[in-house]
């Protein structure tokens, strides 16, 4: 059980970088909004020459910014949540309702990753592009079924984590749910 615990942990440390990587790119998505938008109201009041294609684009990057750092914000369980019923139960009940919120974390992650397939590959096999900046859509469209797998993943790691026994004492101290 201690090397299936191990390889779990190595496992999450992996994913984790990979995660982090994705987290740096949507936090180049929010600064490229940031830019833009900056950009594009200098054009429009100093040139009077706005970007055409900035609700477009922003749009874009808010989306692949979402999809990009969830699987992070995932795996270290920061999501929005309310505490209140969860702080009042006992402390087993809380690792079953960590083990059921993640399990239909899993389960929902499972099918919005099936959902996204037939949509992307309908804008992959017809090149759709956004109607002003002509941009392709399905490099875009890839990031929800891509996101929502890596989502999946996490969720099953935390699940690991609740039921396998740690391997430290730091880890067996602070049960993630």
């Amino acid at each position: 059980m201690q090397s299936l615990s191990l390889r779990v942990r190595q496992f999450e440390s992996g994913l984790r970088t990979l995660f982090t990587a994705l987290a740096v790119l949507a936090t180049v998505a929010g600064v490229s909004i940031v830019g833009l938008v900056g950009t594009s109201v200098v054009m429009r009041h100093a040139a009077n020459a706005p970007f055409r294609f900035t609700e477009e684009l922003v749009g874009l990057l808010m989306t692949a910014a979402f999809f990009l750092a969830l699987p992070l914000v995932t795996l270290n369980a920061e999501h929005v949540r309310v505490q209140i019923v969860v702080a009042s139960l006992p402390q087993r009940l809380v690792l079953w309702a960590g083990f059921g919120a993640a399990m239909f974390g899993i389960v929902f992650s499972l099918w919005f990753f099936w959902l996204g397939i037939p949509w992307f590959e309908f804008a992959f096999s017809r090149s759709i592009k956004t109607e002003v900046g002509r941009l392709l859509m399905y490099p875009w469209m890839a990031l929800l079924p891509l996101s929502m797998m890596l989502t999946a993943i996490a969720f099953a790691v935390r699940v690991a984590d609740l039921v396998l026994p740690a391997t430290d004492t730091a880890a067996a101290s602070e049960p993630r749910c």
